[in-house]
């Protein structure tokens, strides 16, 4: 079974034919409608490049050469830069500074239809037109340093169908990154072996021991752990840094990889167990920044889920724990 959809028509031609003016016209729109099209469906409409809009004067602005495509896909190169006055607006005006696409149909002296860029400054928004700047006068009329805003200035972005790029092809930098976080713990279980420290106090910036604890001076430091939120397609982990403003007699970090072994169903994970420790280092009193390397940072992207534990003997404060992690490896 087969169906056909009409997408488009072009002239067709034979050995001896007459051709008139209107086989020509033909012809000509044939190939400037396959233009735009091709130039909406796979590179979008806007600005391509230059065409940035300033000051000139207290009532002119300036527009730099550029090239864009309009919301028809017609192709605007300015070659030269333009200066436009606005002085014959009224004062307080919001005006809209663009670039649309203009033909001039032939006469009897002139037999070319003649195409043009036009830069222009007016209230409105001409249909087809590429927006490069919004203008505010002032109660006088004129420009001010703040009056050019190029919040809807349009930029052309290519378009991309559905998985024409994948994850493995992006450049590496927006593929590896570091996930800052502060240090929000949970408690360390009491019926750990060897007993558990006292829990952070959680405070909206950072994580410090209590001075107090249960009534008594706090003489036991804090301990506590925290998972880190693994964002889709994560595959390794590279790097931990850990940060805070003080610590009092010794700092114990250890980070883990768990999760769950989806073809045997069992857990991944455990202090004791060699393959979830990632890491395990103690740092001195004082202020401390540390970064450490992870030599075996593999993480499954589906199964695999990681986690801090950071435990003192003394009063600590930690306000920066971070990953470095990458992606589609």
């Amino acid at each position: 079974m087969r169906k056909k959809q009409l997408i488009g028509k072009k002239p067709a031609y034979f050995q001896g034919q007459l051709l008139l003016a209107d086989d020509f016209i033909d012809e000509q729109k044939y190939h400037m409608n396959e233009l735009a099209r091709h130039s909406l469906n796979l590179h979008g409409w806007g600005i391509l490049r230059g065409l940035e809009v300033t000051r000139g004067s207290d009532t002119s602005i300036n527009v730099g050469s550029g090239f864009a495509i309009d919301a028809r896909g017609r192709e605007i190169p300015i070659n030269q830069p333009e200066v436009l006055d606005l002085s014959a607006f009224a004062p307080s005006s919001l005006l809209q500074i663009t670039l649309s696409y203009e033909t001039e149909q032939p006469s009897k002296e002139r037999r070319r239809i003649e195409c043009y860029g036009v830069v222009a400054a007016s209230t409105g928004i001409e249909e087809s037109a590429v927006v490069l700047a919004t203008v505010q006068l002032d109660q006088a009329g004129k420009l001010t340093a703040e009056s050019i805003s190029t919040t809807n200035r349009r930029h052309l972005r290519t378009v991309l169908s559905p998985g024409s790029v994948t994850a493995s092809a992006l450049d590496p930098s927006l593929r590896k990154g570091w996930l800052r976080l502060p240090f929000r713990p949970t408690t360390i279980p009491q019926d750990q072996a060897g007993g558990a420290p006292p829990p952070f106090r959680i405070g909206s910036t950072e994580a410090r021991s209590h001075k107090d604890y249960n009534g008594s001076p706090n003489t036991n430091g804090a301990g506590g752990t925290m998972a880190f939120p693994l964002a889709p397609g994560v595959t390794h982990l590279h790097r931990l840094r850990i940060a805070g403003q003080e610590n009092e007699k010794k700092l114990s970090v250890a980070l883990f990889r768990g999760g769950w072994d989806a073809v045997n169903k069992k857990h991944l994970g455990g202090r004791d167990n060699p393959m979830s420790k990632l890491l395990d280092e103690e740092i001195a009193r004082g202020a401390y920044d540390r970064t450490y390397e992870v030599e075996d940072g593999e993480l499954d992207p589906e199964c695999s889920t990681l986690s801090i534990d950071i435990r003192s003997t003394g009063y600590i404060r930690v306000s920066l724990v971070a990953v470095e992690l990458s992606y589609w490896d």
